[in-house]
């Protein structure tokens, strides 16, 4: 892992990725503020954020044994949600060793270090204010308190910000932590922010908002994500967005922000935004209107058929079909014709 020249105030990497399992060996620039991998199942998702977890395991440690500055990070691997019953004390953590080691135990009983940071980190107000005043903000509620059982997807959003918190500030007595202090740490502090299927239990208003909240209270962190959610790959500018296919990473191009979410169904992950035959009818309908000819009759039956058939389609199309049928009324023309878009569709029977 080498260091680049500072990108927007944001730390730049470079990082080299061995061949783990199915991830492949590969170099990975760490250039934008939020990183979004996506994929089919079983195409490397999770096991690349394993790796890349480890790869910064093992730089930080190097770092600590060179008396080195290296890089906080924090796995959070969120479908993790049941937390242990059990009475849990601080997590008395003497340097960064002990830090590292406890990061790669607690991916042994993830219910129970959750456990223990509610426990630790909660017992300070300042830490109990940030977190609840989050809540509010995401899902746009009030809950007067940390220490009962909300939505799954909220006990989600809690989870993170605590995991960012803690890596934040893991060397701190709580106790006598201000609320300044607190705030000038997760501020300033940088920390590399891995999380597994970010979207987990999110209604999707909520993931439209999520990495936005994210960003403004931790500001100087780089946040690396997995996800299965297309809105997630619409709905922040300065991040960039990779498909994993078969352990590789390939970046997207294409400018995604607030792009039409058929067309990133689409594209991206190849889910039809019309069926065949609906296909078929919107272009020679197209074609109508281009040319400024069309049979009336095989336009009102087409329609009809739509209507029918499809009625959502129909709606969402409906200035296109006024216009075709608007065509054909003027144009007189009443023939046999399939149309410059080919071959229209058997089922109304044309």
């Amino acid at each position: 892992m080498e260091m680049k020249n500072r990108h927007n105030s944001q730390e730049s990497l470079s990082i080299k990725i061995p061949e783990t399992g199915i991830v492949k060996e590969q170099s990975v620039d760490i250039d934008k503020e939020v990183i979004i991998i996506y994929g089919y199942n079983n195409s490397g998702k999770t096991s690349f954020l394993n790796v890349l977890n480890q790869v910064f395991y093992n730089q930080l440690m190097e770092s600590f044994l060179l008396k080195k500055e290296g890089q906080l990070f924090v796995y959070i691997p969120t479908n993790r949600l049941v937390l242990s019953k059990a009475k849990t004390e601080d997590v008395k953590l003497k340097d960064l060793e002990e830090f590292l080691y406890y990061q790669r135990d607690a991916q042994k009983d993830y219910n129970l270090h959750l456990k223990r940071i509610r426990d630790s980190l909660l017992s300070n107000q300042a830490i109990g204010r940030a977190v609840l005043e989050a809540v509010k903000e995401i899902f746009d509620i009030e809950i007067v308190g940390t220490g009962g059982r909300y939505s799954d997807g909220i006990e989600n959003v809690i989870n993170i910000y605590l995991n960012i918190i803690w890596a934040m500030i893991w060397d701190r007595d709580l106790i006598n932590l201000t609320e300044e202090e607190f705030e000038e740490q997760i501020a300033e502090k940088r920390v590399y922010v891995l999380i597994d299927e970010i979207e987990m239990f999110l209604h999707v208003n909520i993931q439209a908002k999520l990495i936005g909240n994210l960003r403004k209270n931790f500001r100087n962190c780089c946040f690396i994500l997995t996800t299965h959610s297309p809105l997630l790959l619409t709905r922040y500018r300065h991040m960039a967005v990779y498909n994993i296919e078969d352990g590789m990473l390939h970046p997207i191009e294409n400018e995604l922000y607030y792009k039409d979410l058929d067309m990133v169904y689409e594209e991206l992950f190849f889910v039809e935004e019309l069926p065949e035959q609906v296909r078929e009818v919107i272009n020679y309908l197209g074609d109508v209107i281009i040319s400024r000819k069309g049979d009336s009759q095989k336009i009102n039956t087409l329609t009809q058929w739509l209507e029918e058939k499809y009625p959502n389609l129909y709606r969402k199309y409906h200035k296109i079909i006024v216009k075709a049928n608007y065509v054909g009324e003027k144009s007189g023309i009443i023939k046999k014709d399939t149309g410059a878009g080919g071959a229209v569709p058997d089922e109304p029977g044309i």
